[in-house]
């Protein structure tokens, strides 16, 4: 945390979540995983109890699967966005950024898992079907 220019503050969360198999979080078939959150928080001088709050989010996914029914497969990319905030000091400026925050991170998982996992998944159906859809085309049986 520090001061800015403005009489107001900075504050830089970081949140690193480990999905390996040697980490805590495994789940599925993962061989490595990692979700790495940087949320900057800039906070302008209070007025009438009220402060402004600038958040500004960046996520980085990269996640390999190495599976004998998947195969080895590798996704990485990053998200970012921001978000301004006028809000009340009554309940601390701690307890403010805190939902900002994870208001934030919840969008953003939203975010990554329609553009990222849902594009990923689109392609990867087109270019190689599931085993269980059998396309059966037309035989030219002429009598």
């Amino acid at each position: 945390m520090w001061e800015d220019d403005n009489e107001g503050f900075v504050a830089c969360f970081l949140i690193k979540k480990d999905g390996s198999k040697t980490g805590q979080g495994r789940r599925g078939h993962l061989q490595e995983g990692a979700w790495d959150a940087i949320h900057v928080i800039e906070v302008g001088p209070e007025e009438e109890s009220i402060a402004h709050y600038c958040l500004t989010s960046t996520i980085m996914l990269s996640l390999t699967t190495n599976d004998e029914s998947s195969g080895t497969f590798s996704l990485s990319g990053s998200i970012r966005r921001q978000m301004n905030m006028d809000l009340s000091v009554a309940d601390g400026h701690l307890c403010n950024m805190g939902r900002m925050i994870e208001e934030m991170e919840g969008k953003l998982r939203n975010s990554l898992d329609q553009v990222y996992f849902g594009k990923t998944k689109e392609m990867v159906c087109t270019l190689r079907p599931p085993s269980e859809v059998v396309l059966r085309l037309p035989t030219a049986d002429m009598p």
